[in-house]
């Protein structure tokens, strides 16, 4: 994958962004920031990953290698759901230094470095992650790139429960 200019990284996100609005289904927004998270955050790979109770659900991967597309994880258990349960991103430089969660399931995969961002406000009920296969320092404007990204996400998925009650209730009187 090509890298691109911070300039042209912040110009995909506001394209994403903007397509996003137009959207009428959280599938298509899921789509969408899948499309562009893994060029955004300049990363190996991405996954975007739902809340269903106690449990995690891999949706969509964008990656080097497979990784748990389709697979669902007690939410203690991997850092996607452990940024949703705390409400806020989780940087790791170096997977080798993570607490209290199985690095096994890491540790089998090219993933060293991540960010898990979670989605949804007030109750984060998503989570969008980016990984890295080499430990590194993540940059600050990756970080800034994936935060910004999660709040659009989190923000057009409120838009279209907001649409849907509405045309519910016009349905139902």
């Amino acid at each position: 994958m090509a890298k691109l200019a911070i300039e042209a990284r912040w110009s995909l996100l506001v394209d994403t962004i903007e397509a996003m609005t137009r959207s009428r289904s959280t599938a298509a927004i899921i789509e969408l920031a899948a499309g562009s998270a893994r060029q955004i955050a300049e990363a190996d790979g991405i996954t975007i990953v739902r809340r269903i109770g106690e449990e995690t659900d891999y949706l969509i991967e964008d990656t080097i290698e497979p990784l748990w597309a389709g697979l669902q994880f007690p939410i203690d258990k991997c850092l996607a759901g452990r940024a949703m349960v705390e409400e806020q991103t989780i940087v790791i430089s170096d997977i080798n230094h993570v607490e209290n969660i199985p690095l096994n399931v890491y540790l089998a995969t090219f993933i060293r470095s991540l960010v898990a961002v979670p989605i949804g406000d007030p109750r984060p009920t998503h989570a969008i992650c980016a990984y890295w296969r080499e430990t590194r320092t993540i940059e600050p404007e990756a970080i800034a790139l994936m935060e910004a990204l999660g709040r659009a996400m989190g923000a057009a998925f409120a838009l279209i429960d907001t649409l849907t009650g509405a045309s519910e209730r016009a349905r139902t009187g």
